[in-house]
């Protein structure tokens, strides 16, 4: 398994049951496989790498930003980067400074690292890779410094986790296709919001390319270490 890495994508209170307040439907379910995948004694990734959604309050996304709207509307907004877009709006998620915000402990006490997405009062960050913006730079980011980061690691292939699949999940598998990494989502340790939008995310990742190993596959340990090897 040299040079791949393992990304853990937003495994947060505020999108875990069962008092999140933008839980997962069966989100704690990835919880054991997570634990069995930073089993030092079955893994040794050479990077580790856990993303945190971390909003300021007001932020682009929530539906309190935009009253009278109410969460899980569409919206178009226009972000700071003087883009519209159409936004689905979210109940407040994940704010700076509060226990929603937090990785799960059990999952956070294992990892020398993450970063955080999502600072910027005006900027959606779905994906790991769209990093760190805040409000007053005269100049946004225009690369992913996880990009930059793996590719100083010499990694050269990702296996992405977490929450949720059809949002964040989604979109850091894209932006690490588009980055030309290989790149495979492990079915039993990914959750989705909307079991349509889901099944509409893998279709998506597999015909850019992206592998997916199934959520009730039995032997996905095997089909993992399979594609370590490929």
């Amino acid at each position: 398994m040299d040079k791949t890495a393992l990304l853990i994508i937003d495994v947060q209170y505020d999108f875990l049951p069962p008092s999140g307040s933008l839980a997962v439907p069966d989100g704690q379910d990835i919880l054991p496989v997570i634990h069995d995948l930073l089993d030092e004694n079955k893994y040794d990734w050479p990077v580790i790498v856990a993303s945190q959604d971390y909003p300021p309050r007001k932020h682009i996304s929530f539906a309190s930003t935009h009253p009278p709207h109410k969460p899980f509307e569409p919206l178009l907004v226009r972000d700071a980067r003087g883009t519209t877009y159409q936004q689905t709006l979210w109940p407040d998620h994940c704010i700076q400074g509060t226990k929603g915000t937090e990785i799960e402990e059990s999952i956070k006490e294992k990892l020398d690292q993450w970063g955080r997405k999502g600072t910027h009062m005006k900027l959606e960050a779905y994906s790991a890779f769209d990093g760190d913006a805040h409000p007053g730079e005269q100049k946004l980011p225009s690369e992913s410094p996880l990009s930059t980061y793996l590719r100083k690691q010499g990694v050269e292939k990702v296996v992405i986790v977490g929450l949720a699949t059809d949002f964040c999940v989604l979109q850091t598998a894209l932006s690490a296709i588009s980055a030309s990494f290989d790149t495979l989502i492990l079915g039993p340790a990914v959750r989705g919001i909307s079991p349509e939008d889901t099944d509409k995310a893998l279709v998506k990742i597999r015909n850019l390319g992206g592998k997916v190993i199934d959520q009730n596959e039995d032997n996905w340990e095997t089909r993992l270490e399979r594609w370590f090897n490929s």
